[in-house]
């Protein structure tokens, strides 16, 4: 279904939360058009399997393990790549998790270790990455958020919070960067079909309901629905869209 961009042949694309769901498809898609890719994930054991496994390209895959949620392991993994490895050239933030909570029956703990990991280390890794992304002479940066900003579950609040200041960071992000060739961008999925989500929340009603009643097309979304859309913000194809949140839900949400 997904085109080759030749202009992304060897460039070098970091993806956080890289060894499973989304972030595993997008770190085999951009395999596929023989991108060197640096996964950034706690599952290290994993993402040593997808490494091998992309193998049968022409590929790079390189493996950091850490905890997100850990600036200084972070910051200091990110300054190990920024010596070691090429200029990022693609950032796609995608790590994140989406509890469910009655209300708001939550700790100010939980609340915070969300927005630290579906947050926090966006930002940190385009603060330590983006002086190398501005000297390189531009570069794309993608984030990952999603339809429930405009469905806004109750039982998702904190984490309809943290995916919204993705959207407000995104925009503003971009106001500041564009200027030196640097599009930033959001893709917001609708409910995919992973096996973290098949394993804690999907059930067959549920499943049902979503893609045929809420959903405009009849869909069941898995993560290779995303693909094309991550390929063609990285790409030079969508050089002139920055500032952009693209929702891909099959027609759930209606903002």
């Amino acid at each position: 279904m997904n085109p080759i961009y030749r202009d992304l042949k060897n460039k070098h694309v970091l993806i956080t939360g890289g060894s499973n769901g989304i972030g595993e498809t997008l770190t085999k898609a951009f395999a596929r058009q023989c991108a060197e890719i640096t996964i950034l994930d706690r599952d290290y054991q994993k993402g040593l399997a997808i490494a091998k496994e992309c193998q049968q390209y022409p590929c790079q895959v390189n493996v950091y393990g850490l905890d997100l949620t850990d600036s200084q392991a972070l910051v200091e993994t990110l300054t190990k790549i920024r010596k070691e490895k090429p200029v990022v050239n693609v950032l796609i933030n995608n790590a994140g998790y989406d509890p469910r909570y009655e209300l708001l029956e939550m700790s100010e703990k939980d609340w915070n270790d969300l927005f630290q990991l579906n947050v926090v280390h966006y930002f940190l890794t385009c603060r330590e990455l983006l002086p190398d992304i501005i000297n390189a002479g531009g570069g794309s940066i993608i984030m990952t958020s999603s339809h429930l900003v405009w469905i806004a579950k109750p039982n998702t609040i904190a984490y309809n919070a943290t995916k919204a200041a993705i959207v407000g960071m995104v925009r503003s992000l971009a106001e500041a960067v564009g200027k030196h060739n640097i599009r930033v961008n959001a893709v917001a999925p609708g409910w995919i079909m992973t096996e973290r989500q098949l394993e804690q929340w999907v059930t067959p009603e549920a499943k049902h309901k979503t893609v045929h009643q809420l959903q405009c097309l009849p869909l069941e979304l898995t993560p290779d629905e995303l693909v094309g859309t991550y390929l063609f913000l990285a790409s030079d194809t969508s050089r002139a869209i920055t500032r952009q949140t693209i929702v891909v839900d099959a027609g759930y949400a209606h903002s």
